[in-house]
């Protein structure tokens, strides 16, 4: 049987995106073959997370540790998705295993090193990642890697009306507030989610705004059927945006951490509404760029036709065939 070992670390200061595809990786794997053993390693705010679904789990809060605790197995290949770690961190990792990197924008670690790249952002072919003759490049939106709920869709086609609103799992800048304030005024039914990562706290100075024309969705499991039946999705530049634009909704963007400043401008290029970036978005804009897509003709099919959710099925035929070669 062969063994992965998948490591990644998430939580409500750093967000869940990278623990939610590496997810979606291990289910593809175990759609292809029953008979892998993959093992998760987390840090502790992710333990309960995990717990939800059949994956064996090891807890290393700190990625310098990761050695002690992978050292009695025998791998056959290890899924680094992290931003912490460095050259020397994949370097040590090679000598137990074949290391394959989930990235995003090139700029942290040296991309010769892995024996597998992934990025499945729009942009990923652009960024010069080094090529190696024995390295498996898995580049582009057709590897990107969605939830299972996006693999097969069936939602696409439904009735859209209404603005979603969301910042993904946290908000650390109390940006829903201000999107809130932005667009409470406007006369289109709104619905806004309160993500896993919001804070009691947060919650109530949410809950303490006049929202009488806006709906609040808690702690969704996911977005998908919120996303299918609206018409636009005002969110942060993370993978929530593939997940809009594969079920033909409108995105309109905003950034709040640098790893989501590529997507941003490669959808802005493409003739996408961007906001701009914390602390500089532009809530004032909000109301009339609302306004003009909600009511205008959108006219970027082209955009729609950039992810078909069957990214994680591919990464994992790739993955397996090289294990088994």
């Amino acid at each position: 049987m062969k063994t992965i070992v998948i490591r990644t670390l998430g939580g409500k200061k750093i967000g869940y995106g990278h623990f939610y595809r590496c997810l979606s990786l291990a289910k593809g794997l175990n759609y292809l073959q029953e008979d892998i053993k993959i093992i998760f390693m987390i840090n502790e705010e992710l333990v309960e997370l995990i717990k939800k679904f059949p994956f064996e789990y090891r807890t290393s809060n700190e990625i310098k540790n990761d050695f002690v605790a992978i050292q009695d197995l025998t791998l056959d290949l290890f899924i680094f998705d992290s931003y912490l770690g460095n050259n020397d961190y994949l370097k040590e990792i090679k000598k137990y295993s074949k290391l394959m990197l989930v990235d995003d924008n090139n700029d942290i670690y040296d991309s010769s090193l892995p024996d597998i790249i992934y990025n499945g952002n729009l942009y990923a072919e652009e960024l010069g990642y080094a090529e190696n003759e024995h390295q498996l490049l898995l580049l582009g939106s057709s590897y990107l890697l969605m939830k299972e709920e996006y693999w097969f869709n069936k939602d696409e086609y439904l009735p859209k009306e209404g603005i979603l609103v969301t910042t993904g799992g946290t908000d650390p800048y109390g940006i829903m507030i201000n999107l809130l304030e932005a667009v409470k005024n406007i006369n289109i039914k709104t619905t806004a989610v309160i993500g896993p990562g919001y804070t009691d706290d947060y919650i109530k100075q949410i809950e303490s705004l006049k929202l009488e024309n806006i709906d609040l969705i808690y702690k969704p499991t996911n977005l998908k059927k919120y996303i299918a039946k609206s018409k636009i999705v005002l969110t942060a530049g993370g993978s929530t945006v593939y997940e809009i634009l594969s079920q033909k909704s409108i995105p309109i963007l905003f950034s709040m951490a640098n790893n989501q400043d590529l997507i941003c401008l490669a959808l802005k290029q493409l003739g996408v509404e961007y906001l701009g970036k914390h602390p500089h978005i532009e809530y004032n804009n909000l109301e009339f760029v609302l306004r003009e897509t909600y009511d205008g003709c959108y006219k970027k099919e082209s955009l729609f036709k950039l992810v078909d959710g069957q990214g994680s099925i591919l990464v994992a035929k790739n993955i397996l065939n090289i294990l088994t070669s």
